[in-house]
């Protein structure tokens, strides 16, 4: 079968279609009338008589008509079929991480300035700890061309906090992806006088649903990770995980993260 929501340049160009549990599957599926059969029952349901009707079941549940692996959770199932593939020397399991380098910087007046100082005698060198946050020029002008930061007179000139040199402020602003990926943190005491209740995001998170674009479930949602984790070792977070349970993105796309 063919169909306009298989893309030629991910992976072969061919995939295994599942339509009782991806929803442009199903809709294909029952557009030109193909079998629909469940392959993951919720929990309490019976196998013989569960249907998929034209929602897509996502959810968690037991494996059923799959032989084998029948009765078995879906990470069980995983764990059992990557173990007989080994078991039989036809392969072994991997990871596979379809990550890409964050370009964080942007040219831009709206943004949190990249904490860097850029010293002719040491290099780029960090803002102190005690200096941050370091806070945006109120009196910045659009009228000129380029990045505003840059174009001001003041605001990039300091010292070097090394060797005490004349140097130069990053004038880069921080991608606003870097702000949105602890927001929720936040937002669990939004009145707390340091930046994150670590009582209170104990208490709160992790998010149970998030809802935003396609940019999100690809993107935003593993920058939160990165950022989480770093909150959580830091001791500002109680929690290690920050989303659980399903993530929907505004074109139908759904990812559990």
């Amino acid at each position: 079968m063919i169909a306009n929501f298989v893309l030629m340049g991910y992976g072969t160009g061919a995939i295994f279609g599942c339509p009782a549990h991806d929803q442009r599957d199903l809709d294909f599926a029952n557009k030109y009338k193909l079998p629909v059969l469940p392959v993951v029952v919720p929990e309490g349901e019976d196998p013989k008589t569960f249907r998929v009707g034209t929602e897509a079941y996502i959810g968690p549940g037991r494996l059923a008509n799959s032989r084998f692996l029948d009765g078995l959770s879906v990470e069980g199932a995983k764990a059992e079929t990557a173990k007989r593939i080994e078991a039989d020397g036809r392969g072994t399991r991997t990871v596979n991480y379809r990550l890409r380098d964050w370009l964080v910087s942007r040219q831009r007046y709206w943004g949190c300035p990249i904490p860097m100082i850029h010293c002719p005698k040491c290099g780029i060198v960090p803002v102190p700890k005690e200096s941050l946050p370091v806070e945006l020029p109120a009196d910045v002008r659009f009228d000129v061309p380029g990045n505003p930061l840059d174009a001001h007179p003041t605001w990039k000139h300091t010292t070097c906090p090394t060797c005490g040199t004349a140097a130069v402020r990053d004038t880069d602003t921080l991608d606003t992806f870097v702000d949105s990926s602890w927001y929720f943190v936040r937002f669990c005491n939004p009145k707390f006088e340091q930046p994150v209740d670590p009582k209170a995001a104990g208490y709160w998170l992790p998010v149970d649903q998030y809802i935003g674009g396609v940019e999100h479930a690809i993107l935003h949602l593993l920058y939160a990770r990165f950022i989480n984790r770093g909150l959580y070792k830091l001791g500002y977070s109680g929690r290690r995980g920050a989303i659980r349970g399903p993530v929907h993105a505004g074109d139908g796309l759904s990812r559990d993260l």
